[in-house]
């Protein structure tokens, strides 16, 4: 049980450094059009963010920043509940919610390139 009080606390500590890192940015994370914005913008820009962060550009390093809390705040779920725990979004967007958004827009952007490209692929 300790550990489980201690994955809940680490948690809940990166949720709220995720609406942190919202608010610099002045992403609303309840805006879905806002978080799929973000989710797109950074999965295009992902290498030139993490270069543009390592010299010290603060805006690219943030961003970088939200989308690793959003991977790793998934590692730390499936860890903790199994792969089965994405079925319970709508119960985690409760608590969890600037995570959850985040991360659905990103896994919607990352589904929406993924079926671009088997689409190119059985086109040619």
């Amino acid at each position: 049980m300790f550990g489980d009080d201690i994955a809940f606390k680490i948690e809940h500590e990166l949720e709220l450094e995720i609406e942190r890192k919202c608010i610099i940015l002045d992403l609303d994370f309840s805006d879905a059009v806002a978080a799929h914005s973000f989710a797109q913008d950074v999965l295009s820009h992902l290498d030139s963010y993490s270069k543009a962060a390592a010299n010290g550009n603060m805006q690219a390093r943030i961003k970088i920043e939200l989308y690793g809390m959003a991977v790793l705040m998934h590692k730390s779920h499936v860890a903790n509940f199994g792969p089965a725990y994405m079925t319970q979004l709508d119960a985690l967007s409760e608590r969890e919610s600037a995570w959850v958004n985040i991360a659905r827009a990103i896994w919607n952007e990352l589904e929406t390139r993924n079926s671009m490209t088997e689409a190119k692929k059985e086109q040619e």
